[in-house]
């Protein structure tokens, strides 16, 4: 079976399980979310340990893994506030973890631990704030509504999708060669027109936002998520490796696939709340 058949099939069965665990109710988005947050946080210190570095891998997983279902659980009322208070003494856990750990750089290893946290947890718990009315201004309800971030992943993928697409036939003029020699700017200016133009039919569907709405949300996915590919490949050009795992045929690990999300939902929540 050839790479781009491979590629197709897992992409497909991506988006199936992502669009099915989003759609079917608040649970579903949790768990879902979980494994991924779960698997993603994995690979990061993974990579990280073959840059030379020994973050505490088993324990910043458990943490930010913690941190997001908990976080996600209380914003999609799932649970009270009280639970929160179990986060903060997990994070200086992993402060006194240290101590018994023979290491020369507990800082270094202390602050890798803890970025993992932040590049990953955080934005996927962002992600829930999309999938609640207060999100748009309903404040006095607060019925799960998917569409916002249904939204937000169609364009993602749009966006993914043509770019690889454009830049595999058209592709000539190298976007970053330094960190990604694969990327053009054809490839991602054809990514860009597409989303966009699938974001103006998009209030259609999902009224929640406005059109021009749709419109501002499809510029800030586009941009950082292609920001957020081209950081994440750095990391791997930093490590010496090609992707950040296997799990995911033809699209390599958990970061591979969802590098972009983690970088344009911070954006694209502080441009929701500022239309409040």
């Amino acid at each position: 079976m050839s790479n781009m058949v491979t590629r197709a099939l897992t992409g497909s069965l991506i988006v199936a399980t992502i669009l099915g665990g989003i759609y079917y109710d608040r649970s579903s988005f949790v768990g879902l979310f979980f494994v991924i947050t779960t698997f993603g946080l994995w690979e990061f210190y993974t990579l990280a340990e073959k840059g030379g570095m020994a973050p505490q891998k088993l324990l910043g997983t458990i943490a930010g893994a913690a941190f997001f279902v908990i976080s996600s659980m209380y914003i999609l009322r799932m649970i009270p506030l009280v639970y929160l208070l179990v986060i903060m003494p997990l994070m200086f856990l992993i402060l006194i973890a240290e101590l018994y750990r023979k290491s020369e750089s507990p800082l270094v290893n202390i602050s890798i631990t803890l970025s993992g946290i932040f590049y990953l947890s955080i934005p996927m718990v962002l992600l829930s704030y999309l999938s609640y009315p207060p999100a748009y201004g309903l404040r006095d309800n607060y019925d799960y509504n998917p569409n916002i971030l249904i939204g937000f992943f169609l364009i993602l993928w749009t966006n993914d999708t043509f770019a690889y697409l454009v830049g595999k036939t058209l592709g000539k003029r190298k976007l970053f060669e330094s960190v990604s020699p694969q990327k053009t700017w054809e490839g991602s200016f054809g990514g860009a027109v597409f989303s966009i133009v699938l974001a103006y039919f998009l209030v259609r569907f999902f009224p929640e936002l406005r059109k021009r709405d749709w419109l501002v949300v499809a510029g800030i996915i586009v941009l950082f998520s292609n920001l957020g590919d081209l950081i994440q490949s750095k990391f791997k050009r930093s490590v010496y490796v090609k992707d950040s795992g296997t799990v995911l045929p033809g699209h390599g690990g958990i970061l591979d696939r969802f590098d972009g999300v983690y970088l344009a939902a911070p954006f694209v929540y502080t441009y929701i709340r500022y239309l409040q």
